[in-house]
């Protein structure tokens, strides 16, 4: 039973910040009670209490998601056992977390690798083309690019999680 998702970026104002409005918005649209739902989010460099960028604000914005109160969360223990799923944006991102707190490798992926899949299973994914690129320092089109890239794939995921709960 997957109740608890954790979104992981660098620094949490950008990737991991929209995941989590995108992927609580689905949860809203799609669920009688997504309350029954825990989303997170955290950055393996983040600064505590910073706000997401302008951009990244103003692209949900657009899509009708405020992410504005959201503030950057450091990547702890707590919030990585917490966890039943955890959606990285990049190998870097996946090792950084594998490495520190070895009691994941059953419930990390790359987000879009794991949108990939057919099934719950562990994959070991090198490929480039499965990160989210790092919008950060780019023209807001980049943050609509990546804002894209994770609603097409958080879609398939949230199928996924339902299918699997309903096992």
């Amino acid at each position: 039973m997957i109740n608890t998702v954790l979104f992981v970026c660098t620094g949490n104002t950008c990737r991991s910040a929209m995941a989590e409005g995108i992927f609580k918005k689905m949860l809203k649209e799609r669920t009688e009670d997504g309350s029954k739902f825990n989303i997170l989010s955290a950055g393996i460099s983040a600064l505590p209490g910073m706000s997401p960028t302008p951009e990244a604000i103003k692209v949900m914005t657009e899509q009708g998601i405020d992410i504005s109160r959201h503030t950057a969360t450091q990547v702890q223990e707590d919030l990585v056992k917490k966890a039943d799923l955890i959606l990285v944006m990049s190998n870097t991102h996946k090792d950084y977390i594998k490495t520190k707190f070895t009691f994941t490798q059953d419930k990390i992926y790359l987000l879009k690798e794991f949108a990939q899949i057919g099934e719950f299973k562990s994959i070991r994914s090198t490929d480039e083309n499965y990160e989210v690129v790092d919008p950060l320092g780019r023209p807001i089109e980049f943050y609509r690019i990546a804002a894209r890239e994770l609603k097409e794939n958080l879609e398939k995921i949230l199928d996924k999680i339902f299918e699997e709960n309903n096992k």
